[in-house]
């Protein structure tokens, strides 16, 4: 019950700062869900922000990635870069959660929800 004098209309520069916001959103692998007006803290290390929605058309890219971080990873054993390992191994563990979480959702039916509609109460007319 908010006062009808605190809405206004947005003004061009807001409204050009909210659609920024979501066009920064989009990343290569699919979107971030970062709420409005928040910046990346994350440094873009998408494949390992819990904020990362992967489209599932993206999952043959995924799989170039994960053979990537498995060369990188079995030349980092060769070398002995044991701290390079473990951050390898970090981000195949987010890699494949992602993976299969979007392999999930390309599984899953879309959902119609329909328009809602307002329904009058028996006793009026």
């Amino acid at each position: 019950m908010r006062p009808t004098h605190e809405y206004r209309d947005a003004t061009t520069q807001e409204w050009d700062e909210f659609e920024d916001h979501f066009d920064r959103r989009k990343v290569e692998l699919g979107s971030c869900g970062r709420p409005y007006g928040t910046p990346c803290q994350h440094e873009h290390a998408c494949v390992r922000c819990p904020m990362l929605h992967v489209n599932p058309k993206m999952l043959p890219r995924l799989a170039e990635l994960e053979a990537d971080l498995l060369d990188r990873r079995d030349r980092a054993h060769a070398e002995g870069w044991i701290g390079e390992i473990e951050g390898i191994d970090l981000t195949l563990t987010f890699l494949r959660a992602k993976r299969d979480e979007a392999q999930r959702r390309a599984q899953r039916p879309a959902v119609h929800l329909g328009i809602p509609a307002r329904h009058r109460p028996k006793d009026s007319k």
